[in-house]
């Protein structure tokens, strides 16, 4: 029996509406690391069937956020050493070669943007923001999506994105942003900017790599210390 078009498109839209509840709610915290996430409770939340919520548990464990255990129980995830050092292993490879796709591709009208995301998040202090850490989160993530969808290679974006959302659970998790680090953020963005601006592939991927082994040193700070807290 074949499935409708519009079938498909809602089952799509259903998996998609089902996993961005689930991952956001992890994002934010609503879920802590070991909470058990039970199948009839995220049904109701996220309000479609049970099909989407399975297959967005699925995609949340290829990311690391979620473990499914042999009693087919799932948890929210522990970040251990190796979670967190095979996330960043990825991500630097990854996007970096993204980076340097984007730089064959990107319009000036999206450098422009680029510009524009990191004075945002240059200018941001804890004075004016009520969450200032959820805030530089999603400048900053729209900041590589905007990259990314550059690259032209929309399979690589998808990959890419989901593997950025991980180092935003470290910092969402364990502590807010810390603004006097804004400068030393907003100089790799200026060097990705210039070189994605000045179509250099090799560069691009170069400074995208500098900055994600920076975020690296940074996030596992942060998270050693929420560790001994």
């Amino acid at each position: 029996m074949k499935v409708s078009t519009s079938r498909r498109r809602a089952m799509a839209t259903a998996r998609e509406d089902a996993y961005q509840t689930i991952r956001n709610s992890i994002l934010a915290g609503e879920f802590e690391p070991g909470h058990q996430l039970k199948e009839l409770d995220l049904v109701r939340i996220c309000r479609v069937s049970r099909t989407p919520v399975r297959q967005a548990i699925r995609a949340l464990a290829d990311e690391g956020l979620v473990s499914i255990k042999a009693n087919h129980r799932t948890y929210v995830s522990e970040v251990d050493e190796t979670l967190f050092e095979q996330n960043f292993d990825v991500l630097s490879m990854l996007e970096s070669y993204s980076a340097g796709l984007a730089a064959e591709r990107i319009s000036k009208t999206e450098i422009e943007f680029l510009k524009e995301l990191n004075e945002k998040m240059a200018g941001l202090n804890s004075d004016d923001e009520k969450d200032v850490s959820r805030r530089y989160i999603d400048l900053n993530s729209e900041f590589h999506r905007v990259i990314h969808c550059a690259s032209g290679n929309d399979r690589l974006r998808d990959i890419v994105l989901r593997l950025v959302d991980f180092p935003n659970t470290i910092f969402l998790r364990f502590g807010k942003i810390n603004i006097q680090h804004n400068p030393q953020a907003t100089a790799q963005h200026n060097q990705i900017i210039a070189a994605l601006e000045d179509g250099d592939r090799e560069w691009a991927a170069m400074q995208m790599k500098m900055h994600t082994e920076s975020v690296r040193r940074s996030f596992k700070v942060l998270w050693l210390a929420s560790k001994d807290a």
